[in-house]
């Protein structure tokens, strides 16, 4: 698989610009089967984006509560934790050293706390579609399993990171824990919006 061949700038941007996160993926799949016409992407249209977004916006409070001093919020996707829905998929890190105020990923790679990992079920529940090679190609699994798991996972924390209630302002970054990583939501003087900045 040619990764060169994924849209990573093409969901970044679409996940920056658009508000509505039903919009944001929908484009998001339009998007990769622009670039990967198959039958694989219909297996995304059941996802249910307000119940992920609703548990991760939970997941991401309650953690919170333990490390109120928290400015920097590390989130870190693990594909291969999820044992049938009952393990996990999303691991968090809390800084309170980060500067907001600089675009900076230093900060990440030595949290000074880090929480209970979480599972976004979505992904959990869709995950046979990155393992069925009598169905799908090896490009068509690696094309998918890498920019669904980017990107639904970015819609689902983005908007729970909008609803994260703090009175701190603070940097979050999020991709895959032993790969890339990109910038997501960042909070300034109250003002919360997404980062344009482009990944590490």
């Amino acid at each position: 698989m040619n990764f060169d061949l994924i849209p990573i700038d093409e969901t970044l941007h679409i996940l920056r610009v658009e508000t509505d996160p039903k919009i944001v993926f929908e484009k998001i799949i339009d998007c990769c089967n622009n670039n990967l016409p198959s039958e694989i992407w219909k297996e995304y249209e059941s996802l249910n984006l307000k119940r992920d977004i609703q548990d991760a916006t939970i997941w991401i409070q309650n953690t919170l509560t333990k490390h109120p001093d928290t400015t920097g919020y590390y989130l870190g996707l693990d594909t291969l934790n999820m044992d049938n829905g009952k393990g996990t998929n999303l691991e968090i890190g809390l800084s309170n050293s980060c500067n907001p105020l600089d675009i900076s990923d230093a900060w990440a790679y030595q949290c000074e706390n880090y929480g209970k990992p979480h599972l976004i079920k979505g992904l959990s529940e869709v995950s046979d579609t990155f393992t069925n090679t009598k169905k799908w190609s090896d490009e068509e699994i690696s094309f998918t399993e890498y920019i669904v798991f980017l990107g639904y996972s970015g819609v689902v924390l983005k908007e729970a990171l909008n609803k994260l209630k703090t009175e701190n302002d603070f940097l979050s970054i999020w991709g895959f824990h032993d790969g890339d990583m990109f910038f997501l939501t960042q909070k300034i003087n109250g003002v919360r919006s997404i980062v344009t900045e482009k990944g590490l």
